[in-house]
């Protein structure tokens, strides 16, 4: 079965490309053969190959929430990138087209146009604001798609809130659980994340964006050093747009302003996750309105004791208390109390973790993959006919 993936860029770090790669990692064995169209070629191209797909580049247009001539354009591209979607679907006899990020509408205009099934994956965040906006394109995603998944029920809510659940399915982002699986910290991980022998690690994994509420993680740090001398903090992750340089920076002067540059190290990208998750103390995401997690699902499968955000999705991984502890958004006093709760009673964060490496099944990517490929046949038998073989 061939099938378009069309995804909206090509960075380092990117919760979209992880979890596509994860996902066709399974799809491949199965039968499908992945056409990978990104706009401009990046890091995540050697990735993609290295799993078989073929990467294609066209000139997508995403989706902008600004006001300016560029956006003024937006239609003119949406249609140009629709028909060379379109083109290139009918060059390679697609039998589907997968968007894989809901900013992209030009795979569901093609799909229309040639009379293709068309999934969209919605991977936005759980704040459907303007409310007018997204009534408007949840008629539009739902109008242009045959199936939408969802990356939680929090996410599914903003379609079913609306009356537009019919085609919707949650679908958990995939995790690798082997690679995720528990076992010992690396001496030299945990130095290279800042931390020596004796000393607790307590970190945060994901972009260096506004969203991700690293304040809230910093500012929470202070009242964590204060009581246990031998906390050390890490943050990994990457900055690469405008607005994440700038944020950088923020958070650099903010880290300075109340003295932890000692003890907060701003460590980068990393491609040793899994060491990472093993090298950690205590998980914390301090996110506002998060569509998923990734990075939760990942330290559960590592069996890491867990405080999240109580807000979008986080709770619905940790079932609120069951797989890891939740504080208040933007509440620094709040999370440095969890932070504490299970850092000075090892025990009780042991058995956190144990309990999260069985939550963590939910995400299993074979699993996952299992339930992809049954709405791909479903949805090609029943608008084409049988799929097309790979070719040989």
């Amino acid at each position: 079965m061939r099938v378009l993936y069309l995804n909206p860029f090509s960075q380092e770090v990117s919760g979209p490309d992880e979890s596509l790669r994860t996902l066709l990692a399974q799809l491949v064995p199965l039968g499908v053969e992945p056409h990978v169209v990104l706009p401009a070629s990046g890091p995540q191209v050697v990735r993609y190959e290295a799993l078989g797909a073929r990467v294609h580049f066209e000139p997508l247009a995403a989706l902008r929430r600004d006001i300016s001539l560029a956006a003024a354009a937006y239609p003119a591209q949406l249609l140009r990138s629709a028909w060379s979607i379109a083109a290139l679907a009918r060059r390679l006899r697609a039998d589907l087209v997968h968007t894989n990020m809901e900013v992209l509408l030009e795979g569901g205009l093609a799909a229309r146009a040639l009379r293709l099934p068309h999934v969209l994956h919605y991977r936005g965040n759980t704040l459907d604001r303007p409310k007018l906006v997204f009534d408007a394109l949840t008629r539009t995603w739902t109008a242009l798609s045959d199936r939408i998944f969802c990356i939680s029920g929090a996410t599914a809510e903003v379609f079913r809130k609306r009356g537009l659940g019919r085609r919707v399915e949650v679908l958990y982002n995939p995790i690798d659980l082997a690679r995720f699986s528990p076992g010992p910290a690396a001496p030299e991980v945990r130095a290279s994340l800042g931390a020596r022998s004796g000393e607790l690690l307590i970190g945060t994994v994901g972009r260096i964006h506004p969203r991700k509420d690293l304040e809230t993680f910093v500012l929470s740090a202070v009242e964590v050093a204060r009581a246990l001398p031998a906390a050390r903090f890490v943050i990994v992750g990457e900055a690469e747009a405008p607005v994440e340089l700038a944020y950088r920076e923020q958070l650099q002067a903010l880290i300075h302003r109340v003295g932890l540059d000692e003890r907060i190290l701003l460590a980068g990208a990393r491609r040793d996750v899994p060491d990472v998750m093993r090298a950690l103390d205590l998980f914390v995401l301090t996110s506002r309105h998060e569509g998923f997690g990734r990075v939760v699902a990942e330290a559960m499968g590592a069996a890491r004791p867990i405080v999240v955000t109580d807000e979008g999705a986080l709770p619905e991984l940790v079932e609120r208390g069951k797989y890891g502890l939740c504080a208040p958004a933007a509440d620094p006093g709040a999370f440095a109390l969890r932070a504490l709760e299970l850092l000075r009673e090892p025990a009780r964060g042991w058995a956190l973790g144990q309990r999260a490496r069985e939550g963590a099944a939910q995400f299993d990517a074979g699993s996952v993959a299992g339930r992809v490929w049954d709405r791909y046949r479903a949805l090609v038998l029943k608008r084409t006919g049988p799929p097309t073989a790979p070719a040989r």
